[in-house]
């Protein structure tokens, strides 16, 4: 009966005890420090801005360095293909590409959609859209870095 009660107590505590630490899209220490170093809302706001810019940068940097890594690891000829030029890089770095244009096409209405949460009109609109765009490029980051993972 004691293992029951002990077993029962656990599993009501263990959502909690096991769950990840919660991950809030719209927080970051870009906005932490952003706010921290600029008293006006304005500057934190260009602040925060700026680092999405490099963070979206670093991203495009990523991926164009990924499509030539694809390009040059994947040089064999596409088995029964009527192109004889056409190598497997060239396929699978088109089909990346597209991937990461509707990526980039999710990052932004997904951003669009947490900032609207609070309205277009608040402080704090862009500033939650620019922390949400850094939190996806660093998350995003992380899975682009597996399909070179033997490079580490």
């Amino acid at each position: 009966m004691k293992k029951i009660i002990l077993a029962i107590a656990f599993l009501a505590l263990a959502p909690s005890a096991f769950s990840a630490e919660k991950a809030d899209i719209i927080a970051g220490s870009e906005t932490d420090t952003c706010w921290h170093n600029n008293a006006d809302r304005g500057k934190a706001s260009e602040c925060l801005h700026a680092l999405s810019d490099k963070s979206n940068q670093s991203m495009d940097e990523l991926i164009a360095k990924t499509v030539a890594q694809i390009k040059e690891n994947n040089t064999g000829p596409v088995y029964k293909s009527k192109d004889p030029q056409l190598t497997i890089g060239d396929v699978f770095s088109k089909f990346f590409l597209e991937s990461q244009n509707s990526w980039k096409e999710y990052r932004k209405n997904f951003c669009l959609g947490v900032g609207s949460q609070i309205g277009e009109d608040t402080y704090d609109y862009w500033p939650y859209i620019y922390q949400c765009q850094i939190n996806l490029n660093k998350r995003h980051t992380e899975e682009i870095k597996m399909l070179h993972a033997d490079e580490e």
